[in-house]
């Protein structure tokens, strides 16, 4: 037990332990999860995209809204408004969470009347169990948008293109010159983030078009 005054260390984000963890969790966590791992995205980002937002075919995905207890909003910064792309294995996760009843304004991730997914209820009753399970600690959702960044600059990603990819806004954060280089990068960088999941261990287990769509959990997901 830490000493009074002094912050718990948090388990050191790796991509084995990224992994296991997701492993270990039950649907819709472990969907939720791998697309903060793979993209970076921010979990409101995540949880209030639409069908409309993302493009399959061409493996891209638009963030315009965020949600946060059931309340949609636009994003803080015009940097958090962008576009991304999908690696192979998110495009395949999105593609077997779809149902065949959406339409371009369902939500991605929803609980069965669509209403959108509580993030809290979530990291209560299935990434926190798993997390202690494996003896993980300071891990929420917030922890895979740190664990992508991590695998970005292990990959050699410059830092403009992991500046757009997060959608940060900061000066001290983001360089200008790099900005012109991000589409071709970016597509390099979630590409190389992928590689690192498909040659850790057993990856994400089975395909995830074989993997069925979450059953329902009850009201305790809708927020």
């Amino acid at each position: 037990m830490p000493r009074r005054g002094l912050v718990e260390e948090k388990t050191p984000i790796e991509i084995e332990t990224v992994n296991e963890l997701i492993q270990k969790l039950a649907e819709p966590s472990r969907s939720i999860a791998s697309m903060l791992a793979m993209t970076g995205l921010r979990v409101g980002e995540l949880l209030a995209l639409r069908w409309q937002d993302i493009d399959l075919e061409k493996g891209l995905l638009s963030v315009n809204q965020t949600v946060y207890e059931g309340h949609f909003d636009e994003p803080n910064t015009n940097r958090s408004k962008r576009r991304i792309p999908l690696g192979s294995l998110s495009v395949e996760i999105l593609a077997a969470s779809k149902r065949t009843e959406s339409t371009p304004s369902t939500l991605v991730f929803s609980a069965r009347n669509g209403s959108p997914l509580s993030r809290r209820n979530l990291l209560n009753r299935q990434l926190k169990p798993a997390a202690l399970a494996l003896k993980l600690t300071g891990v929420n959702w917030h922890w895979f948008r740190h664990a992508h960044a991590t695998f970005l600059d292990s990959t050699g990603a410059p830092i403009g293109t992991t500046q757009a990819l997060l959608g940060h806004s900061s000066s001290e954060i983001t360089r200008g010159t790099y900005i012109h280089s991000v589409p071709a990068d970016a597509r390099q960088a979630v590409e190389g983030v992928e590689r690192l999941f498909g040659t850790s261990g057993n990856g994400f287990g089975p395909k995830w078009t074989q993997v069925p769509v979450w059953p329902e959990l009850g009201s305790f997901l809708i927020k």
